[in-house]
């Protein structure tokens, strides 16, 4: 149940020391300055007034207070004519004695055992707290203790598996229903949580055996895609679903392997999977009414509903996505999570907010919400208890879901400590981790120097970055709708030195400063789900040119990107040339815009395969995964050619032979000579297979050969 605000006063504590009440004019009297405080129902003190001002609507009132206000009480006002009205103590939850107070650090949610389930749900502010839970028409309540830490804690005896529940917090006088930040699955459109037990989960076998060997993360190669888009344009009955992704077998009506066979074919080390967790603006149960990427998150713990093939079965998400790691792994793919940390998808409706007023958000210095994320609620994530809740969902995640790797978006606006404690226990966890996010520097109410930003790549040595140099030196600018500034491989040669740098994974000082101390630190990306995919860029930066040529060049920038020192990411659909139909922000755009385009794909299957043959290289001559500046340095010169084209020459070191690339932006054809003879193994064909060998070779335009010395 809900209390209606009808009160003709409204109390707010404004200071450890002061108190501020708001009469309505109709109320107001001489008697309102004769307040007192009472908590739990008994009288702690008279207040004094000692100022007087008026809204509109209101006289304002100010008390001095000289006695603590404790939370975990109800702390009322009464006034002259003996009216009660709640005081608001949220203010307590922003200051610095309240977090070093109220901090949990044991399992918090339901914790579930056939014989019983414990209830743990941090609320400090609260002065009452009861689990509400339901099994059918069967409702039961239970008042929940509460611990000197702030949580609340209680147990129900019996076996509650998918039993639902919700709390029902009493603070500031008000009754709030929340559902268990900490639920492990939530129900249909994420109104109320559910019991589960965690051992059905490990009765589906990961397939971790089946995951090659990752010594270093240069090797890696990460496909980024989203749940719904990979099977939202098919005929599948369950089309958009973590099921449908997961199934084996599929193929086009030219027998082309499509889902996740397809993108097994690809070669790539891990699929960097778009929000899975809860999110807001899709519909469970009608899904394709709305679409959205996800990027609003709602409860971390639980996967999305809208994914599953019966969202009103708490397990059957669960199941699901964890059968899609399996899925992945089965095929030697390792699983990357998107997760978003730095908001939520409302402040006022957040159960966080609900639980625990103002304390899981950043404030400015002039007490306003801080905004960086551009959705007006940015996460404090260096509080004690926010901190706990996303390592310990980052933790859930690799252990029940088996998920190898995080992506952070926005990861600028998390603090460099959160960050690193995280990543040691993951590590701890599974050797092999990677974590990686957008470093932007962040208009955020945290100091420069504590951001999880790119600015701090130094003192966030395992973490990777997305490289938005490397993006924008290898295809050009885009700037909001304007797609046609050229970067290096789209035709602007001025470019080269710059490309030289973004190419030796933006470690070495040539052109521009360094931004990592390590290749491993530069996720060297030209698409990924935000922005202009490169098609479209491509496209805007040649309007007039032939479909033939704009592939062509698809292909060089995607041999680039393959190449380069660093780790390379791949958006799904890029290796095709699949176009957005020119829109950069396709968040909300449809199916018809992100659906992943089989079709298409079809057509244009030596794309995909020529990708394919670009990572099977790189997997094949370590000289490509390169980790360490210094070797960088020894290894690596360039050769400036004509017409803008670059040779880059790989040193022979033990048993790695000489290498050399060369790269020919321009349209002509561009004549290299080598100083003995090189076989060629690779160019705008693909793999060679049979064995050429050469002193001279023709590097026609927009394209690349790869040649191995003898």
């Amino acid at each position: 149940m809900s209390i209606i605000n009808t009160y003709n006063f409204y109390a707010t504590l404004k200071s450890l020391d002061s108190i501020e009440v708001a009469v309505n004019k109709p109320y107001n009297s001489p008697l309102a300055k004769d307040m007192r405080l009472y908590k739990d129902g008994k009288l702690v003190t008279s207040l004094k007034c000692i100022s007087k001002s008026e809204s509109k609507s209101t006289f304002i009132y100010i008390f001095t207070l000289d006695v603590p206000i404790i939370p975990g009480s109800l702390y009322e006002l009464a006034d002259g004519k003996n009216e009660f009205s709640p005081l608001d103590i949220t203010f307590l939850a922003t200051l610095p004695d309240f977090e070093e107070t109220y901090r949990y650090d044991g399992e918090l949610g339901a914790i579930y055992s056939k014989e019983k389930t414990i209830f743990r749900v941090f609320s400090p502010l609260a002065s009452e707290m009861v689990v509400k839970t339901i099994k059918g028409e069967e409702v039961n309540y239970t008042r929940l203790q509460r611990l000197p830490s702030g949580v609340y804690e209680g147990e129900i005896q019996g076996d509650l598996s998918g039993v639902g529940y919700i709390y029902q917090a009493t603070i500031n006088g008000i009754v709030v229903n929340a559902v268990d930040p900490y639920a492990k699955s939530v129900g249909l459109n994420s109104r109320i949580g559910y019991v589960v037990d965690l051992d059905r989960l490990k009765k589906i076998d990961l397939h971790e055996d089946q995951l090659p060997p990752l010594d270093d993360p240069c090797k890696s190669v990460i496909y980024e895609l989203d749940v719904r888009d990979m099977t939202s344009l098919t005929s599948l009955k369950d089309k958009g679903t973590y099921n449908a992704l997961a199934r084996e077998g599929l193929k086009d009506e030219e027998g082309n392997p499509i889902g996740i066979d397809y993108i097994a074919s690809l070669g790539v080390s891990h699929v960097q999977l778009m929000p899975v967790f809860d999110f807001q603006t899709i519909s469970d149960d009608n899904p394709f009414s709305t679409y959205n990427w996800g990027y609003d998150p709602i409860f971390w713990f639980a996967p999305e509903g809208s994914y599953s093939s019966d969202p009103n079965d708490p397990y059957k998400r669960m199941e699901e996505l964890r059968g899609l790691v399996a899925a992945f792994h089965k095929k030697g793919i390792r699983v990357n999570m998107d997760v978003v940390f730095n908001h939520t998808f409302q402040f006022l409706t957040s159960s966080l907010n609900k639980l625990c007023p103002n304390y899981y958000y950043r404030f400015t210095d002039e007490g306003f919400l801080s905004e960086g994320s551009g959705c007006g609620n940015d996460i404090e994530s260096r509080r004690f208890m926010v901190r706990k809740l996303i390592i310990d969902c980052l933790t859930y995640f690799a252990q029940y879901y088996g998920m190898d790797g995080f992506r952070f978006d926005l990861m600028g606006l998390i603090d460099k400590t959160t960050l690193n404690q995280a990543f040691f226990k993951l590590k701890a966890l599974k050797p092999a981790m990677i974590c990686y996010g957008e470093g932007w520097d962040m208009m955020t109410a945290l100091p420069s120097s504590e951001k999880g930003s790119m600015n701090n790549a130094a003192s966030l040595k395992d973490y990777g970055f997305f490289n938005d140099r490397f993006r924008d030196i290898c295809r050009g600018r885009i700037y909001g709708k304007d797609l046609s500034p050229k970067g290096y491989l789209t035709g602007d040669t001025d470019y080269i030195d710059g490309f030289k740098h973004v190419f030796l994974g933006s470690v070495v000082s040539l052109a521009f400063p360094p931004l990592f101390a390590s290749p491993k630190q530069s996720i060297n990306y030209v698409e990924c789900h935000d922005d202009g995919v490169l098609y479209d860029k491509v496209k805007g930066c040649w309007p007039e040119e032939d479909e033939e040529k704009i592939l062509r060049r698809v292909n060089l920038i995607n041999s680039a990107l393959v190449l380069a020192f660093g780790i390379p990411f791949i958006h799904a659909g890029q290796e095709v040339g699949q176009s957005k139909q020119g829109v950069t922000n396709s968040y909300d755009a449809g199916d018809k815009v992100n659906g992943f385009d089989w079709e298409e794909a079809g057509k244009r299957k030596n794309m995909s395969r020529y990708l394919a043959d670009l990572i099977a290289l790189k997997k094949k001559y370590p000289s490509f995964s390169l980790n360490a500046k210094k070797e960088l340095m020894d290894r690596i010169t360039f050769e400036n050619l004509s017409s803008g084209a670059l040779a880059i020459k790989y040193a022979a070191f033990e048993d790695e032979p000489e290498i050399i690339i060369i790269i020919n932006p321009s349209e002509v054809t561009v004549r290299y000579q080598f100083d003995k003879y090189f076989r060629i193994v690779f160019n705008e064909a693909g793999l060679l297979h049979q064995e050429c060998y050469s002193q001279l070779v023709l590097v026609n335009g927009l394209s690349m050969i790869v040649a191995v010395g003898s």
